[in-house]
């Protein structure tokens, strides 16, 4: 058992955590009771698979699509939202547990589809070194990385660190329009690895307008990637 398992053991006998949605106990770190994770109000898959790009409603909401597929969890709404941005930007570092599991949960699902597929290559989005050191770690990699190891059969050896760089130190596109993020992301990815003819996943937190994902799809395509595909957490909806 390594420090840091043997500190959240003692946390999680000492103090009790809760269900993050109804407050009922729960072990092992803030989360969700079994009930509140059954509810939770996951996307629901397409008929005819697991590539929500074939569902209308996500489809339309990107104006360009440079990849051949997408998985996601949540619409990027409460409560989700709210977990994600105190994750990310106020560095509540406990959230993680709770979107490891509702990851976790989805990939389940997906994983028990006979169309689901592993790729060549799991690229989890990098930050640039300078904003890495301001937030002091990699919100995506904090939770997805533990999700996948989770999968019964998962070959931890598809998640590659040193893939894609992020050269650029680019600014936060949380306030910026379709057209700012384009120009934000501009030459702002590179790729060292040989990619021809891999099948490349891309995991990103939350897909808004599909500007990064879709300049990131487009640096592995002109290395030869034969596909892209795009997990996230949570996607956008018009709405917001």
């Amino acid at each position: 058992m390594t420090v840091l398992s043997l500190i959240e053991y003692f946390f999680d006998n000492l103090f009790p955590s809760h269900c993050l949605m109804c407050n009922k106990t729960v072990k092992h770190q803030p989360k969700l009771c079994t009930d509140c994770l059954s509810y939770f109000a996951k996307l629901p898959f397409p008929t005819n698979g697991v590539n929500f790009l074939l569902k209308p409603n996500i489809s339309r909401l990107f104006k360009e699509i440079y990849f051949e597929s997408l998985f996601a969890v949540s619409w990027y709404q409460e409560p989700s939202s709210h977990w994600l941005s105190q994750l990310k930007f106020c560095n509540k570092i406990h959230y993680r547990h709770v979107l490891i599991q509702i990851i976790q949960a989805q990939l389940m699902v997906a994983v028990k589809n006979n169309n689901w597929l592993w790729p060549d290559m799991i690229i989890i989005m990098p930050l640039h070194l300078r904003r890495y050191k301001m937030r002091g770690f990699n919100q995506v990699d904090q939770v997805w990385r533990k999700a996948l190891l989770s999968i019964p059969g998962f070959d931890s050896a598809l998640i590659k660190n040193d893939v894609l760089k992020r050269k650029k130190y680019t600014k936060a596109q949380t306030n910026l329009s379709a057209k700012q993020r384009q120009k934000n992301l501009t030459s702002a990815f590179s790729i060292h690895a040989d990619v021809k003819n891999k099948t490349i996943v891309i995991i990103d937190d939350v897909i808004t307008t599909g500007a990064t994902v879709n300049e990131v799809s487009l640096c592995f395509k002109h290395a030869g990637a034969k596909q892209v595909w795009v997990w996230a957490t949570c996607i956008t909806p018009l709405d917001k």
